[in-house]
């Protein structure tokens, strides 16, 4: 293993035990806006994952979910930590959340990992390698037909008719095998990366929120982009990401 696999693996199972423990111990939860929410676990996670970087890359920016500045997203060495994604799902004790750490440099991914606690799943990607979950290689699915595909959908379905594209949705959900709604991107992506389901589409993310799920995803053999077709990058809201094969297909779909 790369010293940034090391790394950013040991970050992942300290920061999930110290959830563990917040949890343990009394869940504080700060209300931040509507349907907004803060757990003391979250910021146990974060201080413990930014206090290893500061201490092991110092040289280093730190993107996370309380505060960022548009010029981070491009420098030479930056960390995007999302300490737990799926924090609602978290406090009303559903067992889907995440804990999300990337590396980035210039903008481009160049390694990233996930940890699903309640699963024991641990994804690791890094730049030139095939992604892994528990130390194996993955790679997408090879369902070929949109009938028998099985989607992950953004849970915030009013977002799909503020963007003029529920109409499609809806349709592509009536044409799938299934659409489910897990409520954590880190799920949706890494299930992608490993054949779990064939596709899923987010509507209005953070760069925590997908920058190392969407590179584990890619790795695995997966198609990123946004909701029309483009390129990706850390700036990017909405996405699809799937196994390929029928990506164009959904995209069109959805913006007809």
């Amino acid at each position: 293993m790369s010293d940034m696999e090391i790394f950013i693996k040991s970050c992942l199972i300290g920061a999930a035990r110290r959830i563990e423990e917040a949890r343990k111990s009394g869940l504080k939860i700060t209300v931040k806006g509507r349907n907004d929410r803060a757990t003391s676990a979250d910021f146990a996670s974060e201080q413990f994952i930014a206090g290893r970087i500061k201490k092991e890359y110092p040289g280093s920016l730190i993107l996370s979910e309380e505060s960022y500045h548009p010029e981070d997203l491009v420098a030479d060495s930056l960390f995007v930590v999302d300490p737990i994604d799926g924090t609602h799902n978290f406090i009303q004790g559903i067992p889907l959340y995440g804990i999300s750490i990337a590396h980035y440099s210039g903008g481009k991914p160049q390694a990233g990992g996930v940890y699903l606690p309640n699963q024991r799943r641990l994804y690791y990607a890094e730049k030139g390698k095939q992604s892994t979950l528990n130390g194996k290689p993955i790679s997408v699915s090879k369902t070929k037909k949109l009938e028998d595909f099985f989607l992950l959908c953004d849970s915030r379905i009013h977002l799909a008719e503020d963007m003029g594209i529920l109409r499609g949705l809806l349709r592509i959900e009536r044409m799938s095998q299934h659409t489910r709604f897990l409520g954590t991107a880190v799920h949706e992506m890494c299930y992608v990366a490993d054949g779990t389901v064939d596709a899923e589409m987010d509507f209005k993310l953070k760069p925590y929120d997908f920058a190392a799920g969407i590179f584990i995803a890619q790795q695995a053999g997966a198609k990123a982009t946004d909701l029309l077709g483009q390129k990706w990058s850390l700036s990017t809201k909405s996405f699809l990401v799937s196994n390929g094969r029928q990506h164009k297909r959904i995209l069109g779909i959805l913006n007809e």
